[in-house]
This record gives structure tokens, sequence and C-alpha cells, in this order.
């Protein structure tokens, strides 16, 4: 990755430049990227939990909130994870 202000490469999991001391900017398509690849992730564990769930259980056992909710918690934490992670240093 290159550095925004002085142009010269910075290892990526630097905060600020070591060249120039400039802080590393966060562009919103990369931001937005992490957060698209963090809920597919979180919505693909929850998809996944939901059916290793329905194989051991009938949906007339009560279950069926728990299978509709988890998907939903998965995606919203896997979104808010990917955001995180694509935001290194909140400005």
């Amino acid at each position: 990755m290159q550095c925004a202000k002085c142009g010269q490469e910075v290892p990526a999991e630097a905060i600020y430049c070591p060249h120039c001391a400039g802080a590393r900017k966060t562009t919103d398509a990369e931001l937005m990227l992490g957060g698209a690849r963090g809920g597919a992730i979180g919505l693909a564990i929850g998809l996944a939990l939901v059916t290793a769930l329905l194989a051991f259980y009938d949906l007339e056992r009560g279950i069926t909130a728990i299978v509709v909710i988890t998907p939903l918690i998965t995606f919203t934490t896997g979104l808010i994870i990917g955001l995180v992670r694509a935001k290194r240093d909140w400005k």
C-alpha cells in the first residue's frame, strides 16, 4: 500500500507512514467492501448453523424463531466486524 501523503510504500498493518508520519486513509469503497465481505461471511455462518439446527430438529419443536433470527444476528455481527477491520483508525 502507498502513503496518500508522500507516496512511499507503507506496510499493510501500519496506522501511520514510517516515512512522513502521515495518517493512513481508508476510502469509502474499501470500507463498503469490508462491510460487504464481513456481512457475507456472517450470513454464510448463520445459514450453516440454521442448516445444522434443521438437520437435528423439526420446525414444530419451537425452533422457528431461532432459525429466523440466527442468520440476521450473524450477518449483523459480520457486517460490524468487516467495517471495523476495514477502518482501523476512527477519525
